[in-house]
C-alpha cells in the first residue's frame, strides 16, 4: 500500500510540475534526492523530469525569438512614426510656399516691379515690358598749351593764338538714356541724348571755330544720339532700325563710359564714322558677329571742317540727306573669352583671357544738300576699311587698330562758309587718301589702379587743291596737299567702383604739326606746331 501511494504521489507531483509556468525550486521536498523506498518507480520519475527540462528549454528559446520579433516590430513602428513626422513637415513647407505663391499670383497683371540691377528699372510682373534708365556725367578739367600756330593757318577760323587754354566742362558725353524691351524680350529699344558743348550743334562738328559761342548764353543743346528698335528673329539673327553707331570702328562702338583715356583717340574721331540712320541686320553666334547696315552714310569728319563728302546723317530729315546710298559691314571673330568682356578696353585682374579680331568696310556715294539746283554738281564717292585686334589678359590689355579711306570728291566744300549754295562746292581732281593707326596698352598696378599708353599716327594726302574749280583762296594754304600727325598719351585710371565711378587723368604731346585737318578741340587738341601739351582729368559717374 505504501509503495502504491508513493507512486501515485510521484505521478501527481510530475503532472503538477509539468502544468506550471515556472519550474519548482530545487529545494522543494518533492524533488529531493531522498532514497526511494521502491526501486521500481525511480526510472519513471527521472523520465518525467527530463521531459520537463526539455520543454522548459524550448519555451525559453521561443520566448527569446518572440522578444526579438517584438523589438524589431517596435523599431519599424518608430521609423514609420519618424517618416510620418518628416512627411508632415514637408507638407507644411509646401503649403506655406504655395500660399506665398498665391500671394504673388494675386498681384500679377496690375502691379509692376522696380529696383536696381546695374541701373534703375521698371518691369511689368509678367516680364513683357522692361524700361531701364540711366545717365553719365563726366566733369573734366583740360589744360592746353601750344608753342605757336603755323603761319599758313592764321587766316582760318580754327586757328587759336592763345598760348594757354584751361578750364572745366561737363565733357561731350554727359548723357541720359532709356532702354529695355517691349511686348517680349525679343523687341529691344534705346533712346539716348547728349548734352553738347555750346560751341557746336553736332557732336564733333567743326562747322564753328573753337570757343565760338553758338548760343548767347554759351549753353549746349540736347542732341539725339541713339534712337533705335531691334527685333530678334531667333537666338542668332536680329534686325535694327533707327539711329545708331555705324558698325565700323571698334573704338567708336565701345561705350563712352568704357573708354580707357579721358576721350577717344583723335584718329578715331576723324576716321571712325560715328552715327548714322538706317537699317542693320546682325548675326551673333558663340564665336562670331556680323553686321550689315544700309544707311545714310557716316559722319564726315575726315578732315574736320573741310567736307570731302559732306554727309552729316545724325537726325536729319529724308529731304536733306546728303547720301545717295551707303552700306557698312563689320565682322568680328572671338578667339577666346566671352562677348561681354569686349564691351570695354580694360581687363581687370582675375578676368579670363580674351582675344577679338575685327574688320569692317564702308562704301557710299553722296551729293551735298543745297537749296538751289544741284543737277550739275558732281558725285562724291567714299570707300573705307578698318581692322582691329584686342587682347585682354586679366590685369593687362593690348589694342591695335588701323584705318584707310579713299575719297573721290567732285563736290567738296569748306563747312561754315555759307555752304547752302551750289557755287560753294568744287572738285578735287585727284583722290584723297587718309590712313591712321592706334596702339594702346594698359596694365593694372593694383586692383583699382591701371596705367596706360596710347600712340596714334595718321596722314592725309589731298589731291591738287590749287586746281580746285572754282578755287577758294584759303583752302590750299589751310590744308596743303599732305598732313601728318603723331601724338602720345599716357595716363592713370582709378576705379573707385568699376566703370560706374572712376577718375581718369592723362597727358599728351604731339610730335608733328597739328593742322586744321587733324585738330580736335573737343578732345583738347588745338591747331598748333609740334610740341603741344594737353593735360586732362575727368571724374565720371554712371548710374
Amino acid at each position: 500500500m505504501l509503495a502504491a501511494a508513493v507512486v501515485v504521489l510521484g505521478g501527481r507531483v510530475g503532472w503538477a510540475a509539468a502544468q506550471s509556468d515556472d519550474p519548482a525550486p530545487a529545494s522543494s521536498p518533492w524533488l529531493s534526492d531522498q532514497p526511494s523506498s521502491s526501486g521500481a518507480s525511480a526510472p519513471a520519475a527521472a523520465a518525467d523530469m527530463g521531459a520537463l527540462l526539455k520543454r522548459l528549454d524550448a519555451l525559453e528559446r521561443r520566448n527569446d525569438s518572440l522578444e526579438g520579433e517584438v523589438n524589431e516590430l517596435r523599431q519599424k513602428d518608430s521609423e514609420r512614426t519618424l517618416t510620418a513626422e518628416r512627411a508632415d513637415e514637408i507638407r507644411s513647407i509646401v503649403r506655406d510656399a504655395m500660399a506665398e505663391s498665391g500671394n504673388y499670383a494675386s498681384l500679377r497683371g496690375d502691379v509692376s516691379t522696380a529696383g536696381w540691377n546695374d541701373g534703375f528699372f521698371l518691369r511689368s510682373s509678367d516680364g513683357r515690358f522692361l524700361m531701364k534708365f540711366g545717365g553719365l556725367m563726366q566733369t573734366r578739367y583740360i589744360w592746353s598749351n601750344i608753342r605757336d600756330v603755323p603761319d599758313n593757318v592764321l587766316a582760318s577760323g580754327s586757328a587759336d593764338t592763345q598760348v594757354d587754354r584751361e578750364g572745366f566742362d561737363l565733357g561731350p558725353w554727359s548723357s541720359l538714356w532709356l532702354n529695355g524691351h517691349l511686348f517680349s524680350p525679343d523687341v529691344t529699344y534705346m533712346v539716348k541724348g547728349y548734352w553738347v558743348n555750346g560751341n557746336s550743334i553736332y557732336i564733333n562738328d567743326s562747322s564753328q571755330p573753337p570757343f565760338y559761342p553758338l548760343f548767347g548764353d554759351g549753353a549746349g543743346p540736347i542732341e539725339l544720339a541713339d534712337a533705335w528698335v531691334r527685333v530678334a528673329f531667333d537666338d542668332q539673327w536680329s534686325l535694327r532700325v533707327g539711329q545708331y553707331r555705324v558698325p565700323f570702328s571698334r573704338e567708336t562702338l565701345i561705350a563712352d563710359s568704357n573708354q580707357m583715356a579721358v576721350d577717344r583717340s583723335v584718329i578715331d574721331y576723324h576716321l571712325g564714322l560715328w552715327y548714322t540712320q538706317g537699317i542693320e541686320l546682325e548675326s551673333l553666334t558663340d564665336d562670331s558677329r556680323w553686321r550689315l547696315s544700309f544707311d545714310d552714310g557716316g559722319t564726315d569728319n575726315l578732315a574736320g571742317e573741310f567736307q570731302l563728302v559732306g554727309t552729316q546723317p545724325m537726325n536729319r530729315a529724308y529731304y536733306v540727306t546728303d547720301s545717295e546710298w551707303s552700306f557698312n559691314t563689320r565682322y568680328e571673330y572671338k578667339l577666346a573669352g566671352g562677348w561681354e568682356q569686349f564691351g570695354q578696353f580694360t581687363s581687370p585682374q582675375g578676368d579670363e583671357s580674351g582675344m577679338l579680331l575685327g574688320v569692317a568696310a564702308h562704301y557710299s556715294t553722296s551729293k551735298p544738300f543745297r537749296t538751289d539746283d544741284t543737277s550739275e554738281e558732281g558725285q562724291n564717292e567714299w570707300f573705307g576699311l578698318t581692322a582691329d585686334w584686342s587682347w585682354q589678359m586679366g590685369g593687362a590689355s593690348l589694342f591695335m587698330s588701323g584705318y584707310w579711306h579713299h575719297i573721290n570728291s567732285d563736290s567738296a566744300y569748306l563747312d561754315g562758309a555759307g555752304a547752302t549754295s551750289g557755287a560753294q562746292t568744287f572738285e578735287i581732281p585727284d583722290a584723297t587718301n587718309i590712313w591712321g593707326a592706334v596702339v594702346q596698352a594698359s596694365m593694372y598696378f593694383t586692383q583699382k589702379h591701371e596705367g596706360f599708353l596710347r600712340f596714334e599716327a595718321g596722314e592725309m594726302q589731298f589731291g591738287s587743291l590749287s586746281n580746285a574749280t572754282p578755287p577758294q583762296a584759303q583752302i590750299p594754304d589751310l590744308y596743303g596737299e599732305e598732313h601728318t600727325m603723331t601724338m602720345l598719351t599716357a595716363g592713370l585710371v582709378w576705379y573707385l567702383d568699376g566703370q560706374d565711378l572712376k577718375w581718369t587723368t592723362d597727358m599728351g604731346v604731339n610730335f608733328t604739326d597739328l593742322s586744321p585737318a587733324w585738330y580736335d578741340p573737343q578732345a583738347g587738341w588745338r591747331v598748333s606746331e609740334d610740341g603741344e601739351f594737353v593735360l586732362r582729368s575727368s571724374f565720371q559717374l554712371m548710374f
